[in-house]
């Protein structure tokens, strides 16, 4: 499963420690384990997409407080991320399946003109910068394309 690539160690030790919580009771709260909370705030790795949620809802942070600032170049896969979401979350909002979700991040399928202001509210960005994220992952595509070809 993808963890959320822009998380934050730092920010989530503060807001924990500010939050009067120990690593234990975010642990506890979330159905993780102090040390790998512990791993989290140390940089040692982040959090998968269900837990990232599960983390802001405990600190009670909007998700974007535990986040670095989006980069230009965040693809599809990491706007999902960031949202806190599965495939599966995204797949249900959209009404597809999730093997459709996992195509258009992977920059094989579509992101279907239709799909484009539900994924905007669901990633809690503009269109603009959905648009700019898809781009982003086709030239991805473009290149590993290109890579395995031998150009």
């Amino acid at each position: 499963m993808k963890s959320v690539e822009d998380f934050d160690p730092a920010k989530l030790k503060e807001v924990r420690l500010a939050a009067g919580l120990s690593a234990a009771d975010v642990a506890k709260a979330i159905g993780s384990t102090p040390g790998t909370v512990g791993r989290w705030e140390n940089g040692r790795g982040a959090p998968s997409p269900r837990l990232f949620a599960a983390l802001a809802d405990v600190l009670a942070v909007p998700k974007k407080r535990l986040l670095v600032p989006l980069a230009d170049e965040a693809d599809l896969a990491t706007l999902r991320t960031r949202a806190g979401l599965r495939q599966e979350d995204v797949a249900d909002a959209l009404e597809v399946q999730s093997s459709d979700v996992s195509e258009m991040e992977q920059g094989t399928g579509a992101l279907r003109d239709e799909w484009g202001v539900v994924l905007s509210a669901l990633y809690e960005v503009p269109l603009e910068r959905l648009a700019r994220a898809r781009a982003v992952t086709e030239v991805r595509w473009r290149e590993r394309f290109e890579g395995k070809r031998g150009k």
